[in-house]
């Protein structure tokens, strides 16, 4: 199927500090002069709509879909994106506060410099996950961090980018609890209390590349890094040993596989239902059954 002849852009009006559309019509005019595409853009309103639209590509005739939005609309779109019988290639304009995605495929993290790289793009394959029914691109979290992260206002990431997130999770930090889980891995369990744990497709957590150094967009694995214990210090301490190594320590549990299952340990009587933040938003509650499906898309990767 050939790429960018007809192409439908998804863009979230509210990223990118409220320039989504104007960010749009100029990749709008590059595509038309570069690739001769037939463009339609299409503005977000609510909830659903990239996944709505992106579902319809080939019904409609796309053969490719490009978003410019956040992590959130990333998500939308990739998950309207696999119910396509013939899937269109995707690519994105990231617009977010973090763009952890858009970091590991290659994309400029400045906006009309990521426009420009739609000149000259080649589509490779790109691994995606599912946490019970839901489509993960990148990060899933468990922990009182990520659950402030959920919390981080729209209008804060605007005006404030990365340091709404460390201004809501200060708080979260100090106010840590532990979180009695089971960790089912083919034939192993592993039982852990904790107060952070990260799961990632991709080299890019949080904007840091460190954590996973070694993960890629298609290795066809899922990363998963736990730190062993409930207080502040303990996570301080897991921090500072997983910038000296990538093993499992003293303070971290650490496995990659490709298919998990995260539950409350049933022997603990923990009171509360635990969330799982998946790309930034809200996921589903424990328990989780994922399972990476590798190489599932084709991502238009700058050259």
């Amino acid at each position: 199927m050939k790429m960018l002849n007809k192409v439908l852009l998804i863009a979230n009006p509210g990223s990118g500090k409220n320039m989504a559309e104007t960010y749009a019509k100029q990749l709008q005019t590059i595509l038309e002069n570069t690739h001769g595409s037939t463009v339609t853009l299409r503005l977000t309103t609510q909830e659903g709509d990239a996944t709505d639209w992106a579902s319809c590509a080939n019904e409609e005739g796309f053969d490719s879909v490009i978003c410019l939005g956040g992590d959130g609309t990333v998500n939308e779109t990739i998950q309207g994106i696999i119910k396509n019988e013939r899937q269109p290639y995707f690519g994105f304009v990231p617009l977010g506060t973090v763009n952890d995605l858009g970091r590991a495929i290659g994309y400029s993290l400045n906006p009309e410099e990521a426009i420009e790289q739609f000149k000259q793009v080649t589509p490779v394959p790109m691994d995606i996950a599912f946490v019970n029914d839901k489509v993960f691109i990148n990060v899933l979290a468990i922990g009182a961090i990520p659950e402030s992260v959920m919390e981080t206002e729209s209008t804060d990431k605007n005006s404030l980018g990365a340091f709404a997130y460390i201004k809501d999770a200060v708080g979260a930090f100090f106010s840590q609890e532990g979180y009695p889980l089971v960790i089912s891995y083919g034939n192993n369990v592993t039982a852990i209390e904790t107060n952070l744990l990260i799961m990632a497709l991709t080299n890019s957590v949080g904007g840091f590349e460190s954590l996973f150094p070694n993960a890629s967009i298609n290795d066809g694995l899922l990363h998963l890094v736990a730190v062993k214990g409930s207080k502040p210090f303990d996570l301080v301490k897991a921090v500072v040993e997983r910038g000296l190594t990538q093993e499992e320590s003293d303070s971290l549990f650490v496995i990659s596989g490709e298919k998990f299952t995260i539950e409350v340990d049933p022997t603990s009587h923990y009171p509360h239902k635990i969330v799982s933040n998946i790309d930034g938003d809200e996921g589903p509650q424990l328990p989780l059954d994922i399972t990476v499906k590798g190489k599932a898309i084709q991502v238009l990767q700058p050259k």
